[in-house]
C-alpha cells in the first residue's frame, strides 16, 4: 500500500472509507454511480458570497455594503440526482430511464433521514446497491458543485418570492447539460486522490 495511504488511514479514520473503497474506480465505474445531494437555495441570499475589500473610512459607504436580509428572503429546499448522463428529479424512473437497472450504485450523503429505517427498507425493496459513503465528504460528492453552477445562474435574475425562486430553479436545473455531469463525474477519480494526498483536509474543485 503506498504510504499516503498508510498515513491517511491514520488522520482521517471516518472519510478513508469512502475514499480507499474507491482509490481504484474508473471512468466506468463511476458511471454506474447515481449521485444525490439536497440543498437550500434563498431568495436573496447566495451560496456564492462576496468578498469586499474596505479601508476602515470604507466600512459604511453604500458601494462597500451588501444587501442582506434576515433567513435570506425565503427558501426552498431542493434535492436532485444526477449521474454521467445527465440530472434528475426522481431516483427509480432516472435508472430506468439510463438502463442501470441491474448494474448501479446509489450515492447520498447518510444525513438522518437517508438512513432512517423505513428509508433503508424502501431501498432494500427496491435492490438498491449503495456506495460506502462517509458522511463528511462534501468535496466528493459531484453534485454538490452543481450547487453553486445554478446560485451564479440565480444571480442574473431578479428573484423577489419563493415561487419565482421555484420556478428560477426549475429552469435551471432543466438547463444544465449532460456534457457538464459527465464533467463532473469524470474528475471524481482525481478528486479521491486529492483528498488522500491532502489528508482528507478541503479540496479546491
Amino acid at each position: 500500500m503506498p504510504r499516503n495511504l498508510k498515513s491517511f488511514r491514520k488522520i482521517v479514520p471516518n472519510l478513508q472509507s469512502s475514499c480507499l473503497a474507491h482509490f481504484n474506480w474508473t471512468i466506468n465505474d463511476w458511471k454506474r454511480v447515481i449521485f444525490s445531494n439536497e440543498t437550500t437555495f434563498y431568495v436573496i441570499k447566495r451560496k456564492n458570497k462576496v468578498k469586499i475589500w474596505r479601508t476602515k473610512d470604507e466600512q459604511w459607504k453604500e458601494g462597500c455594503m451588501e444587501v442582506a436580509a434576515i433567513g435570506g428572503g425565503g427558501r426552498v429546499n431542493f434535492w436532485g440526482a444526477i449521474a454521467s448522463e445527465g440530472t434528475d428529479n426522481y431516483l427509480i424512473p432516472k435508472v430506468h430511464l439510463y438502463q442501470m437497472e441491474n448494474d448501479f450504485f446509489y450515492q447520498h450523503d447518510n444525513a438522518r433521514y437517508h438512513v432512517s429505517r423505513q428509508v433503508q427498507t424502501k431501498l432494500h425493496e427496491l435492490g438498491i446497491k449503495l456506495s460506502e459513503w462517509s458522511a463528511k465528504s462534501p468535496d466528493l460528492n459531484a453534485i454538490k458543485h452543481l450547487w453553486s453552477i445554478i446560485d451564479d445562474k440565480l444571480k442574473s435574475r431578479s428573484i423577489s418570492s419563493v415561487n419565482e425562486l421555484t420556478e428560477a430553479l426549475s429552469t435551471e436545473w432543466l438547463s444544465i447539460k449532460p456534457e457538464l455531469c459527465y464533467e463532473l463525474v469524470f474528475t471524481m477519480s482525481k478528486k479521491i486522490q486529492k483528498c488522500i494526498a491532502n489528508n482528507g483536509k478541503y479540496i479546491h474543485y
